[in-house]
């Protein structure tokens, strides 16, 4: 290992700076491109996430965008003829290395696919390599898929003069470069959980509100609800619709005074052309957070089949439903072709279910299980 200077250890420090600064997966070969030569100098520099399994190239970035992209194809017909590559594969050893640590200029020039097709025609004579220490597999690190990918860092200069300095340094930024990539990879998982969970919210109809009733963030589901259901809604209002507001104030004003909050936040409901929104208050008294969930559902007509999704048999819904339309048990009889005592009888099984006593409760508690009533 070389002895490095002052100058070389506030170089590296600076290095470090630069490339630890929050980025994503896809801006950080960048950071490294722009701050590397002036630790290491490289007239190219080239990452790629490799598969040795397979010999491929995943993929790849240079400094010099559009340089290699003819050569990538003949690095993959090439990739074995690559000393560092036959290396790796007996040795596993990832450390800094350069070409000419294996083999003389002749013996590079030499070869067709390497040399010629690509070291060459990027004005390469020599390249210093190195692969990044990857997370280990439970780690949740996404960007290695497999334990035969690794990051390969490789630089390439036009003369053989590549220097232990350079190698130890290069050796010294390895675990913090790859902690970078790590550091990247996170953050890009992060921001796309974060545009998922954004996306989700949009489809919802969510408000935040603070305390004096003035709008934080309204998704697009709610505006659009607020447009349909309270029309005098202003575009650039920062303000809920007026009656939204006082129910609002109201529910604020009952929290305040130590109510209940089950019977306090009840929600609000308006109705529209067969559908209605609902409108409920979720509250985080402590941290003074309040958010306003809007639900539309269409209404359910009553009907005696809508009566049968409050328990009643088929029967026993028939009966109820006239019943709603004011029919007497003589009428409801003749209607149904019973007798008025078999419909009495149905009547009884009714208010056995809702635990109710007259026709008038059995209606008001079907309609209101059915949201028909409130």
């Amino acid at each position: 290992m070389a002895l490095l200077s002052n100058e070389d250890v506030r170089s590296i420090l600076q290095f470090l700076q630069e490339i630890l600064i929050p980025c994503t997966a896809e801006t950080l070969p960048e950071q490294i491109f722009s701050a590397l030569p002036k630790v290491v100098a490289s007239e190219l520099t080239g990452l790629s996430l490799t598969d040795f399994q397979t010999g491929t190239l995943v993929k790849s970035w240079n400094s010099h965008p559009g340089t290699l992209d003819k050569q990538i194809g003949v690095a993959n017909q090439h990739f074995i003829e690559h000393p560092f590559a036959q290396y790796y594969f007996q040795t596993r050893d990832s450390k800094t290395h350069t070409i000419s640590d294996f083999m003389t200029q002749d013996e590079l020039h030499r070869l067709e696919g390497l040399y010629h097709q690509y070291l060459q025609p990027v004005g390469a004579e020599d390249q210093m390599v190195t692969i990044l220490p990857t997370a280990p597999p439970d780690s949740g690190n996404s960007r290695v898929k497999n334990q035969g990918e690794a990051i390969v860092l490789a630089l390439h200069r036009p003369q053989r003069n590549f220097t232990e300095r350079d190698r130890t340094v290069l050796n010294l930024l390895r675990p913090h470069i790859a902690q970078a990539f790590q550091n990247a990879q996170i953050l890009t998982q992060s921001q796309q959980s974060l545009a998922q969970l954004n996306h989700v919210i949009d489809q919802l109809g969510t408000i935040s509100v603070a305390a004096n009733g003035q709008v934080r963030h309204m998704s697009q589901r709610a505006w659009k609800l607020l447009v349909q259901y309270f029309q005098s809604i202003s575009l650039q209002s920062q303000s809920l619709p007026d009656n939204l507001q006082r129910w609002f104030n109201h529910q604020i004003t009952l929290i305040t005074e130590g109510r209940n909050l089950s019977t306090s936040c009840r929600p609000l409901i308006v109705e529209r052309e067969g559908w209605q929104l609902v409108v409920r208050l979720i509250v985080n008294e402590p941290e003074e957070q309040y958010l306003l969930l809007l639900e539309e559902e269409a209404l359910v007509p009553l009907s005696a089949a809508s009566l049968e999704l409050v328990g009643l048999t088929k029967r026993e819904a028939e009966v109820l439903f006239w019943v709603t339309q004011d029919k007497s048990d003589a009428e409801i009889a003749k209607t149904l072709g019973l007798s008025i005592g078999t419909v009495k009888k149905h009547l009884e099984h009714v208010y056995q279910k809702f635990d109710v006593h007259t026709r008038t409760a059995a209606v008001m508690y079907a309609l209101k299980s059915l949201g028909l009533l409130r």
